[in-house]
């Protein structure tokens, strides 16, 4: 049996999801028993950050810094192909900005990928891709 989006972007029975457009939560539908959303990230149990463009990633992350560490699963939504000035690749340099890096991708629809974050450890340093 294969996995529903809710599953492969790791929300769990009776816990807390923010998105920060709310409109957006159909895609993700449906949800594990229980699950509620919140409209603040702080108290999510995951994140899911929709963006068409690196201005709203740069934007939403800035507005929520303080919190980006609160999630167990904080997600970025981004459009797949050329559909946007963002993809996988252009996404972990703006991310590492806040101390953060990529940890696992999923596809969440036919114009929808979503690529998982998680703070940097203790003595991790920024992530470069490889590259440095």
């Amino acid at each position: 049996m294969s996995k529903t989006i809710a599953e492969k972007l790791l929300i769990k029975p009776n816990s807390t999801v923010w998105l920060n457009q709310p409109a957006r939560l159909p895609l993700l539908t449906p949800m594990p028993e229980g699950v509620r959303e919140t409209g603040t990230l702080a108290t999510a149990s995951t994140a899911v950050l929709f963006a068409d463009n690196a201005d709203i990633v740069r934007t939403e992350l800035t507005e929520h810094r303080a919190d980006l560490d609160k999630p167990a699963a904080f997600w970025i939504a981004y459009p797949k192909g050329n559909q946007a000035d963002i993809n996988r690749d252009s996404l972990w340099p703006i991310v590492a900005d806040f101390d953060m890096r990529p940890c696992g991708q999923v596809a969440i629809d036919a114009r929808w990928s979503g690529l998982r974050f998680r703070p940097n450890r203790p003595g991790e340093g920024r992530f470069t891709g490889g590259s440095e």
